[in-house]
């Protein structure tokens, strides 16, 4: 892929290069978005007198383990992609390394209290519509989780000291992006989301990104825009979740007129592009197009509002994070990036 090429795949980002002279509007108005979002300062502040609890987030580990020791933590989740192959073998062998990093007795300093997993699509084994042969033939079998919870489409509540608990939901349902080796695929378009998630979970597991949030919207937006909905309905403190390696790392989020007004600028912004062939689209016409000017500055608006708000006018904070925990770099086989981590 060249600088002033469009990417060779729908999971690669674009060049600085490409996404400045093809979305000159969209990249200086996401540029502001994220230093006000910056300045807000912390979305989501800890109870006062009360123990912090240290969640490490990873996901897309595909069957290899990362080459160096995982951020100490009481929480780890992993939002799945365990495997490149997703029979039930390698899972197990996923499970297993996850197993040496739960230490569940209180007091413990060198190993988890509570692993949480959820599936992503290539762990096909979870899913029996698109198990191997062989192990539909085998389907007796069981893994072996220890004291690992796996989570698929539920919800658990788990302690920690000073009498916390964190009720977390688990769901790996993502739109279709292959064959029927797939697990839990679902036609792009359709609402496979609404009224999903209970109201009062406290943390959200997903493999799949909402649209827009930690996503590529270059692609025209491979996250969810039900998902987002529901997301938007339920509010979680930290919403995990991975599959698209290329949007790797953490994000605040507010909740609030400021974040909803940038996420309409960015479906205007790539509706029209993402439906055109690269081949066809002209740079700089992102300068002329009136309506995504006025978006944007009413989005910008949005944005120095609320950080007066926080800032000034000592608005509550009242949001929370969301994480792509992706290891696997970009369209690589390499673990390159790095566990993501947020207190809570």
């Amino acid at each position: 892929m060249g600088l002033l090429s469009p990417p060779d795949s729908p999971f690669a980002p674009p060049s600085f290069l490409y996404q400045l002279i093809f979305h000159p509007l969209t990249t200086c108005f996401t540029f502001f978005h994220h230093l006000f979002v910056y300045l807000r300062g912390p979305p989501y502040v800890r109870p006062k007198n009360r123990i912090p609890i240290r969640v490490v987030c990873i996901s897309d580990t595909h069957s290899k383990i990362p080459p160096k020791a995982l951020p100490k933590g009481d929480l780890l989740i992993h939002c799945g992609d365990l495997t490149d192959k997703g029979t039930l073998s390698t899972i197990q062998q996923s499970i297993d390394w996850l197993k040496t990093l739960q230490k569940p007795w209180y007091g413990s300093s060198d190993g988890f209290r509570h692993i949480i997993v959820v599936a992503g699509n290539h762990d096909s084994y979870f899913d029996e519509r698109s198990r191997s042969s062989h192990d539909k033939r085998n389907a007796g079998r069981k893994l072996d989780w220890g004291k690992i919870i796996y989570l698929q489409h539920s919800a658990v509540t788990i302690p920690f000291p000073d009498d916390r608990r964190l009720k977390v939901y688990g769901a790996p349902h993502i739109p279709k992006c292959g064959g029927k080796e797939f697990a839990f695929q679902y036609n792009r378009g359709q609402d496979a989301w609404t009224d999903t998630i209970p109201d009062d979970i406290d943390v959200l597991v997903t493999h799949n990104p909402p649209k827009w949030h930690l996503d590529l919207p270059e692609s025209g937006g491979l996250g969810d825009e039900f998902e987002l909905q529901e997301v938007w309905r339920v509010k979680p403190t930290l919403h995990a979740f991975g599959h698209v390696h290329s949007g790797h790392g953490k994000e605040a989020v507010w909740w609030d007129d400021s974040q909803k007004l940038f996420e309409d600028f960015l479906q205007n912004a790539y509706k029209k592009p993402a439906a055109t062939p690269a081949s066809h689209r002209l740079p700089l016409t992102e300068l002329v197009d009136i309506p995504l000017w006025t978006l944007g500055i009413r989005a910008l608006v949005a944005d120095v509002r609320a950080l007066l708000w926080t800032r000034l006018w000592g608005g509550a904070r009242q949001g929370g994070y969301m994480i792509n925990a992706a290891l696997t770099y970009q369209t690589t086989e390499k673990l390159y990036n790095k566990p993501q981590v947020v207190v809570l």
